[in-house]
């Protein structure tokens, strides 16, 4: 099966439609017991030390899995509070559970204040546990700790707690079962391309488009790159695999969308990068040469080999930056660093020799720039994580590294 890595428009994680539920295959069920109850802290409700399906017996307690940068989340709060406000003298209990950087999720809570607990889930211990595929996500537990309903939170309505209160069946529907077959976006193709392929059309975008852009592909096992309704420089970056600390533009680039196609036979990926150099130049009129300029870089080494923020897993997945920190599921080291150069601005080598794939959690002190929600990053925070989270050592040195240069082509 051909593999196809998706670069330039990730999610941090999946959010759901509003009404939709989702379970996974090998996650808990209804009638389950549910996982262990365990929060790194909490920033509203009894402390975190305080909070297990031991001391919450007798009690029903709603569930809900959320996060700042997820929209069906915010939209979900009003609903979640008229519950919280409803079931106040009851023995109900909402916590929501969020795995982002606690400063984040502070700063959030004072423009969108919740009246259900806050809890949070350090290294998406909680999320792992329940399996939870797609956010917003709610489980509803009854008194006797016992998984009543999995449901998306919008479908919870005021009669569902209640009958969990009544110790009746939850008429909540059963969500439907997650499955890799249905829902991936995999492709599988059978085209070996004989010939080169380079494709450069304009995309007309609709009135008041909103939506997502710069989304491209690759195929791992040849020389194949698509791009929708992606820029220029999107495309210096994934067809020559290349960082904004490994580009130096000289000129202006075009500020309009296009759909890029690149292919290639199998084993001739340098072919194709030097005739889509050859094609930006008639295109746009860009000059791109690639050189090799001696500068500041950063080493990446391992000094710990046992830290929560740096896991071994079996199969590959999404991810991407958030305020604060970035989290990945399922990547090599090669992905790490390239996470970790765009944060630091400056070419990252990977000397850990580690292989396979990891899920990594990483977070940060937020700088003030963060916190005025810019993407300046504090430099040392970032290396303290890495080391603290991780257990990557980032030493700075100086290395000749290969460099992207664009200029306008001379006439």
């Amino acid at each position: 099966m051909l593999g196809i890595i998706c670069v330039g428009f990730c999610l941090l994680g999946v959010f759901a439609r509003d009404s939709f539920a989702l379970a996974d295959k090998d996650g808990p069920k209804i009638g389950d017991t549910p996982p262990q109850l365990t929060l790194a802290k909490t920033i509203r409700g009894l402390p975190a030390t305080e909070i297990s399906w031991d001391k919450l017996k007798g009690k029903v307690v709603l569930l809900e899995f959320w996060a700042t940068w997820c929209g069906p989340c915010i939209k979900a709060i009003p609903h979640m509070n008229d519950l919280a406000e409803q079931f106040k003298n009851k023995p109900v209990v909402l916590i929501s559970v969020t795995s982002e950087n606690e400063e984040v999720v502070q700063q959030f809570l004072r423009s969108h204040p919740m009246k259900a607990w806050i809890g949070l889930d350090d290294y998406q211990v909680l999320n792992k546990a329940f399996h939870v595929e797609l956010i917003p996500h709610a489980v509803i537990v009854d008194a006797s700790g016992r998984i009543a309903a999995i449901a998306s939170p919008f479908n919870i309505k005021p009669e569902n707690l209640e009958e969990v209160l009544a110790g009746k069946k939850c008429s909540l529907s059963e969500p439907e079962v997650y499955t890799v077959d249905k829902f991936s976006d995999e492709v599988v193709s059978n085209r070996a391309p004989a010939i080169f392929e380079i494709s450069i059309r304009e995309h007309k975008m609709p009135p008041k488009f909103r939506g997502p852009t710069c989304m491209w592909s690759l195929n791992t096992n040849s020389a194949e790159f698509n791009g929708k309704i992606a820029t220029v420089e999107s495309a210096l970056h994934c067809v020559f695999d290349k960082s904004s600390s490994r580009i130096i533009i000289q000129c202006k680039l075009p500020d309009e969308y296009y759909d890029f196609e690149l292919r290639a036979p199998m084993g001739h990926a340098n072919e194709l990068k030097h005739q889509f150099m050859a094609a930006l130049r008639t295109t746009f009129g860009l000059e791109v040469k690639q050189t090799t300029k001696t500068t500041d870089v950063y080493v990446m080494t391992q000094i710990n080999t046992n830290t929560p923020g740096l896991q071994q897993v079996e199969k590959s997945g999404g991810g991407g930056q958030m305020r604060g920190g970035f989290r990945l599921h399922g990547s090599d080291m090669h992905g790490i660093a390239e996470e970790l150069e765009m944060t630091l601005e400056k070419p990252v080598f990977d000397e850990t020799g580690l292989k396979g794939l990891f899920d990594v959690d990483m977070k940060w002190k937020l700088s003030e720039a963060e916190k005025r929600n810019e993407f300046k990053p504090d430099t040392d925070a970032v290396i303290d994580a890495a080391r603290e989270r991780l257990g990557l050592q980032l030493t700075p040195v100086q290395r000749p590294v290969e460099i992207l240069e664009v200029r306008e082509a001379s006439k």
